[in-house]
């Protein structure tokens, strides 16, 4: 009689040790979970996080650059993007020729955005960059303020901004987050004849207008003309950097993005670049330089096209030439131009559809030449006049990244042109 009341009674008391060991973990997990439900919002209070991360452009920057302007009340906003590059180029050039060129690994760009919102009229926005991953003595690197500035809110089509602006040309210079555009490397149009990341202090005014259209005004700067060369004015941008003011330049860009998925507008710099360069008798050089770009981005239901054109004229080039002391090929481009256009198209969504990742084959044509024309009295190199036809592929887990492989068939007017093959990763936040 006992063995049996035992044989109910041990499994009974059993079974009541294991349902009261379950609604105690029960409870351990509804409390952890409602700790860490509390720890989040606490640390969103603490850091001062947007209330909800809305990666989409605003006035023309980047998604995580934007993120201050999504802030519901004042406090601090934190974000920034990354980028890691994989170089492996051809053994020789297309003429036959060894190319020298070695392969390269290189923590590109480590960025951090780091905003403040005042309240609803003032904040502060800024990039601070560090390059190739090591700065100092002897390393590559460097470590740079890419914009900052202060902006006041005054309405939709008015509002103010001072500081060190980006030069609102092309597509590049402002939206250049690496999840944002298609190449393992940014367009070459937008680093020789725009010279991107292109920053300048300044201030100026911008905002919406009826009909779609959008519009920034900026005087900054001028670039300083002693520095041009036959590769173009990159090395003309003085950054904010001690900058020479002796002349001062305008830039303005006003687009249209009224339809869904469509951005397209033009950007026109003009400003003398001189900075009191003088040639052999004192006669002040202006250097008058004019950059004028058109760009366009459609993209709808997985398919993306962007296309940009843009051309350059400097004046007094030839007396920017013997001033510096150029003669023939070396000669200073009076005239530069370069376009590009990208295709890309999203594949996950027929095999994968309501998936958040993204599988974007995509192909890119592109010209440009840095010595289009030269002045009297000089020559231009062919190995200028260049062609790039890349194609490649853009995969995202999600939203923030990025993972690229892409080919680029390089070819010049010389002959002198080395293909490449590039892989990526990037990264925003």
């Amino acid at each position: 009689m006992y063995k049996g009341l035992l044989i109910f009674v041990i499994p009974a008391m059993l079974w009541g040790q294991v349902f009261a060991q379950s609604a105690r973990q029960d409870t351990l997990r509804e409390l952890v979970r409602k700790v860490d439900i509390l720890t989040r919002e606490l640390e969103k209070q603490r850091l001062g996080e947007v209330a909800e991360r809305e990666y989409q452009s605003k006035f023309g920057l980047g998604p995580a650059a934007s993120q201050v302007y999504y802030r519901k009340d004042s406090g601090v906003s934190l974000a920034g993007y990354g980028e890691m590059i994989f170089q492996n180029f051809s053994a020789t050039a297309d003429d036959g020729s060894a190319s020298g060129a070695k392969d390269q690994l290189d923590y590109l760009r480590g960025i951090l955005y780091f905003g403040y919102k005042f309240n609803e009229r003032f904040l502060f926005n800024t990039e601070i960059e560090i390059e190739h991953a090591k700065v100092g003595e002897g390393a590559p690197g460097e470590v740079a303020i890419e914009f900052g500035y202060i902006d006041a809110l005054l309405s939709p089509a008015v509002n103010l901004r001072g500081g060190m602006v980006l030069i609102p040309l092309g597509i590049i210079n402002e939206l250049h987050e690496p999840t944002t555009f298609y190449g393992v490397l940014r367009p070459e149009t937008e680093r020789r004849i725009i010279p991107s990341t292109w920053r300048a202090v300044g201030a100026g005014m911008l905002g919406s207008l009826p009909a779609g259209l959008a519009y920034r005004v900026y005087v900054t700067e001028g670039l300083n003309a002693a520095n041009f060369s036959a590769a173009g004015i990159r090395s003309g941008r003085q950054n904010g950097a001690q900058a020479l003011a002796e002349d001062l330049a305008v830039t303005g860009r006003l687009e249209y993005n009224g339809i869904p998925g469509l951005i397209v507008g033009g950007s026109v710099y003009a400003g003398n670049s001189g900075q009191g360069l003088a040639d052999s008798s004192g006669r002040r050089i202006d250097a008058l330089t004019t950059l004028f770009s058109a760009q366009g981005i459609f993209a709808r239901r997985g398919l993306e096209i962007r296309a940009l054109y843009a051309f350059s004229a400097i004046n007094d080039a030839a007396e920017l030439n013997r001033a510096l002391g150029f003669s023939g090929r070396q000669s200073i481009g009076e005239r530069q131009l370069g376009y590009y256009a990208a295709v890309a198209y999203d594949v996950l969504q027929w095999i994968r559809p309501g998936s958040e990742a993204q599988l974007q084959p995509f192909i890119q044509y592109e010209q440009l030449n840095t010595q289009d024309k030269a002045p009297a009295g000089f020559a231009t190199d062919p190995a200028r006049e260049q062609t790039n036809f890349t194609l490649g592929l853009m995969f995202k887990p999600i939203a923030q990244l990025a993972i690229k492989l892409d080919y680029i068939n390089r070819d010049n007017k010389a002959g002198s042109a080395v293909d490449q093959l590039n892989a990526g990763i990037g990264y925003l936040f």
